[in-house]
């Protein structure tokens, strides 16, 4: 029985010394290896020699890793070279138009918002019409663009036409409420308000999405009100809302809220679509107790943040109030809650 052990040992040793697997690593599999143990320049040194490769589907697998490593390191220019290598080889495949998308997104987080939008609209003006859109490519480019006109170039009509082909193109479209809601946006900065109006209802008689619903009363709300609240430039804002905060007046601080939607939430956390007046309860519960003492304004792209300490809520003993512009000018609009644990913990990370 031992003799039979030993030499079952030694023929299973023989299978394994024979076996494929004993064989180095391909490149590909190497160089995931390297990747997941941080050896990014190992990797890429692995992978750079397969751009070569005249296979579609490995040249695919070769460019996506290099993608994947490139974006970690946040080299742009490399990531749209090696991108560019296969839309070259195989400009017609679905994989290149999947790339080209990528391209152009890149463009647009290099703040050049015209390269991005040609790049877009070249996608949607060449995808074959008998291949399948498995990544819905070219509902997505028709959505970035209108969302480039409409957010990066100020190009209001042409966003909302942008918007409009995409409702008709794609009729069963999941987003069509996320769609009007941006078209009425539109016409808010045209102060075309009868127009956001319309849009605004067809939402909320066609959605069953609560959120939506809710959006859109509150958005016709906010139109049909007398904005009183609203300044001309937001130090004024800010120096009265520190005077009533400081004064702790619930009704001047009332007066001065955005009507209609008004934001709030907890901070590094999503904000939640409702109306002042939860707000207003709270400000009553905990206002009386605290002793407002107020940080120096930030300025964070179009909005700024006044921030409260000595806050007397027991969770949250920091308020920070945001003001943005709106269509009637300068408005306080959002409230976040935070506390000095939660921010410590995030800035020591």
């Amino acid at each position: 029985m031992k003799v039979f052990s030993a030499i079952s040992f030694c023929f299973f040793v023989l299978i394994i010394m024979m076996a494929p697997s004993a064989k180095a690593l391909e490149p590909l599999d190497q160089a995931q290896l390297n990747i997941e143990n941080g050896d990014y320049e190992k990797a890429i040194a692995l992978l750079t020699p397969l751009l070569d490769s005249n296979n579609q589907e490995e040249l695919s697998q070769v460019v996506q890793t290099l993608y994947n490593v490139y974006s970690e390191q946040e080299r742009k220019k490399d990531t749209q070279n090696v991108l560019q290598v296969f839309i070259n080889k195989f400009p017609t495949a679905p994989d290149a138009y999947l790339f080209r998308y990528w391209s152009a997104k890149i463009e647009e987080e290099n703040q050049n918002y015209t390269g991005s939008l040609a790049m877009l609209q070249e996608i949607i003006a060449s995808f074959p019409q008998d291949m399948e859109d498995t990544y819905n490519l070219r509902e997505q480019a028709m959505e970035d663009v209108a969302r480039h006109y409409q957010y990066h170039l100020e190009k209001y009509q042409e966003a909302i036409d942008w918007y409009l082909k995409i409702l008709a193109d794609y009729p069963n479209f999941d987003g069509k409420s996320s769609i009007r809601s941006e078209i009425a946006s539109c016409y808010e900065k045209m102060e075309n308000f009868q127009q956001a109006l319309n849009f605004y209802q067809q939402i909320f008689n066609d959605e069953t999405d609560p959120f939506y619903r809710q959006l859109a009363e509150l958005r016709v709300e906010y139109l049909k009100s007398d904005p009183r609240w609203a300044r001309k430039n937001p130090d004024d804002l800010i120096t009265e809302l520190e005077k009533a905060f400081t004064d702790k007046d619930i009704s001047t601080i009332e007066s001065l809220a955005k009507k209609g939607d008004f934001w709030t939430g907890q901070i590094y956390s999503e904000y939640e679509l409702g109306r002042f007046s939860p707000v207003k309860k709270y400000l009553e519960t905990y206002l009386p107790q605290s002793n407002p003492r107020f940080s120096p304004v930030e300025k964070k792209n179009n909005m700024y943040s006044l921030r409260i300490e000595q806050w007397a809520d027991p969770e949250y003993d920091i308020l920070y109030l945001e003001i943005e512009k709106g269509i009637f000018g300068w408005e306080w609009s959002n409230v976040i809650l935070s506390n000095h644990q939660l921010e410590n913990q995030i800035n020591s990370q």
